[in-house]
């Protein structure tokens, strides 16, 4: 783990100026800095802010998704986002370590330094860490909470706090971090190795959740008023998610956050996860079945609230983000299981396999970087025909590269260039350096920055005018098109 710990940290300081800006990164550094500012405030200083904070600053009322942004953005006063990506990348570390952890709770193998390679080398997953102040954070630290459910000793009340105060703050994240409790209370209430009487059980259970309300109600200033009324409030509006209303492409169709049909996110589960991690999580339920199944209890319970709530889902599985890593845990269990065969060819043949799948996951990688979050697998079939199908870079990273081919036509153009941008209008701004004015039409224009996903829904056509494309694996990712002459 030593030796991956290095090399993870290389990689960082290597790449971290690569990455693009994503479209959620500004809002959320300048929300979490104001929700770290609000959490310490004086009643009179929060009554100013309600005042004069825009809806999209806090439209939720400073959910505790703001607190990772937050402190990225006070270890960031310069702002810069390169920086703000090495931070998530050294943040996101953390996140391999407890994958490591789990494995090794499992399996007790130092073989369980796979399941962080296998994390690493997954693109989907780690294509979010740079620039995804969002949704790592909090796969982080459903791992947290997992890894001390895994660990919870029912005859220590330390344990149940942990549980309980991590717990608070993971559902005081995201609302589905509460899925994690009934696994928790069935954790405990079928607990026979420590022999702990019920009654101390219920006890400890009861000091748990008073600990978790606290963190929760402290975490979430949206609950100091009301707060029994406004959970209920905040339940209907994440199953309704009315802050969200635009497209989705699935399927190879524009359709509504409505329309969206009851196998989405297993379409993408299948297409986005490498099939090595596939062939393991087989591999771990029908060998090491009894070993995994809290881990996959808690799977299900996810799979099966999505089918219940069919809560909105967009930007492919983002929203899901987390299940990733515990997959990957689920998968190295298993190929630990079968390398660790007294049958000699089981183990053999099962290197081999791994040995394969990190090679095509590191092709892929590489192929794709510095958008390794557009992977796909083999099952969906080339990345050409899946652009055409499914959304790919809808985090609009790519428009770094288009912006500098841009910055060198403005530096041979004797008028300042007007680039009117499809998307992330604020990041085309910070790539421009001053060197091309960003403007609001596209009739203003003397260049358009798209690409195919938001061309497609502003129904744009500009195939013929393109001058420069950002290619990876034969597929446009984004483009610059000639509006003017």
């Amino acid at each position: 783990m030593v030796v991956f710990a290095c090399v993870y940290v290389v990689l960082a300081a290597v790449t971290y100026k690569d990455y693009g800006i994503t479209s959620d990164e500004e809002v959320n550094y300048r929300a979490g800095k104001l929700y770290l500012t609000y959490l310490v405030a004086s009643p009179h200083e929060r009554l100013a802010i309600d005042q004069t904070v825009t809806p999209k600053d806090a439209p939720q009322d400073y959910p505790a998704f703001r607190l990772y942004p937050g402190l990225v953005a006070v270890l960031n006063p310069g702002a810069g986002y390169e920086t703000a990506h090495l931070l998530n990348l050294l943040f996101g570390f953390m996140g391999f370590v407890l994958v490591y952890l789990l494995v090794w709770e499992l399996t007790h193998s130092h073989l369980a330094v796979l399941a962080p390679i296998m994390l690493l080398l997954n693109p989907y997953y780690f294509g979010h860490v740079p620039a995804n102040p969002k949704d790592v954070p909090f796969a982080t630290l459903y791992l947290v909470c997992v890894y001390l459910l895994m660990r919870l000793r029912t005859n220590s009340l330390a344990s149940y706090l942990a549980v309980g105060s991590s717990g608070a703050l993971l559902v005081a994240t995201r609302l589905v971090g509460a899925i994690l409790v009934p696994v928790f209370v069935l954790r405990v209430l079928v607990d026979t190795t420590m022999r702990t009487p019920l009654v101390k059980k219920c006890l400890y259970c009861a000091l748990a959740g008073l600990t978790a309300g606290l963190v929760l109600y402290a975490a979430w200033p949206f609950l100091w008023n009301s707060p029994v009324a406004k959970v209920a409030m905040l339940i209907k509006t994440a199953e309704a998610f009315e802050f969200w209303d635009r497209k989705i492409l699935f399927n190879g169709l524009l359709i509504t956050k409505t329309d969206r049909p009851w196998y989405y996110l297993f379409t993408y589960l299948a297409y986005k996860t490498p099939l090595l991690t596939m062939a393991g999580v087989i591999c771990s339920i029908l060998t090491a079945f009894r070993k995994v199944v809290w881990l996959l209890a808690i799977v299900v319970a996810n799979l099966a609230a999505y089918l219940v709530l069919q809560p909105v889902v967009y930007n492919e599985m983002r929203h899901f983000l987390y299940l990733v890593p515990l997959l990957t845990v689920l998968a190295a269990v298993g190929v630990i299981k079968l390398m660790r065969s007294p049958k000699r060819w089981v183990a053999l043949g099962t290197a081999v396999v791994v040995y394969v799948g990190l090679a095509k996951s590191a092709y892929d990688f590489g192929a794709l970087h510095p958008y390794q979050y557009v992977y796909f697998n083999e099952l969906a079939g080339t990345l050409a025909h899946v652009s055409t199908r499914y959304e790919v870079d809808y985090w609009s990273a790519s428009y770094k590269e288009s912006s500098a081919y841009l910055r060198t036509l403005a530096g041979s153009s004797p008028t300042p260039l007007k680039v009117y941008p499809c998307n992330l209008d604020f990041g085309v701004s910070y790539y421009a350096q001053g060197t091309f004015v960003v403007v609001p039409t596209r009739e203003a224009a003397d260049y358009i920055l798209c690409d195919p996903l938001n061309a497609l829904k502003k129904d744009l056509v500009l195939e013929d005018k393109l001058v420069f494309r950002v290619v990876r694996k034969g597929t446009t990712l984004s483009y610059v098109a000639k509006m003017r002459n």
